[in-house]
Parts: C-alpha cells; structure tokens; sequence
C-alpha cells in the first residue's frame, strides 16, 4: 500500500531537468578537479616533486592549446565551463594567495605535511 517508489539514476534526473553525468564526463570532471586540486594545495610547496605538481597543473590550466583532447579548453567546454573565466579565477584566487602569504610570511595553503623521522641510535 505505502511501498517506495523506485527510481533510476536516470529518471530522477530527467524529473529534475537534468541528466546524470556519463562515464567519460565524469573521467574529465575528474581531471579537471586534479588539476585544481594540484594548483591549489601547491600553490606554496617547498618540496621538489609538490612544486612539479603546482607547475604542470598551471602549465595545463594556461595553455589554450585546443589540440589535444584532453586540453583544459577541450574538457571544460565538453563539462559546459567556460575556460576562460576558470582560469581567470584560478588567477586571481593564486594572486590573492601569493599576496597574503608575502605579508603573513606563512603557508595559507593547505601542503602535505612533513614527517621527522628520528634519528636512530647507532648500533
């Protein structure tokens, strides 16, 4: 009498107006949240191989080459985001971080944090 109506994924969306993101849209959004994620966290890194992640995801994020179909204009148009206002964003957002950081002289961002090992004792 009062059973739960069950719904797939994709008639839930369409109630919604929506459709549900496909595997390859989800693969790109995914790409596209790493390199986020990269230019965000390392923004300050000291470490060699955070810094790497911090300059090939902004190297990616600038570049406007449309060419290759995983570029960051060919990813955020298939995604429906507008490259150009993404990367004016993720600039003035490392602008604002790099400012602060050279007045507080502190890390703001969020890096991986650095174990001490302690030294052994000579056996």
């Amino acid at each position: 009498m009062f059973e739960p109506d069950t719904l797939l994924p994709e008639q839930y969306f369409t109630l919604l107006g929506r459709k549900p993101l496909q595997g390859e849209k989800r693969l790109l959004l995914a790409m596209l949240e790493d390199a986020v994620h990269c230019f965000q966290t390392y923004l300050l890194a000291k470490k060699p191989h955070e810094r790497r992640l911090f300059q090939e995801a902004e190297e990616w994020i600038i570049s406007t080459d449309g060419l290759w179909f995983f570029s960051f204009e060919n990813i955020c148009d298939v995604l429906g985001i507008n490259p150009s206002r993404m990367r004016e964003a993720l600039k003035a957002w490392k602008e604002e971080q790099t400012l602060r950081y050279a007045q507080s002289g502190e890390a703001l961002v969020d890096v991986a944090l650095s174990v001490e090992i302690p030294a052994r004792a000579d056996i």
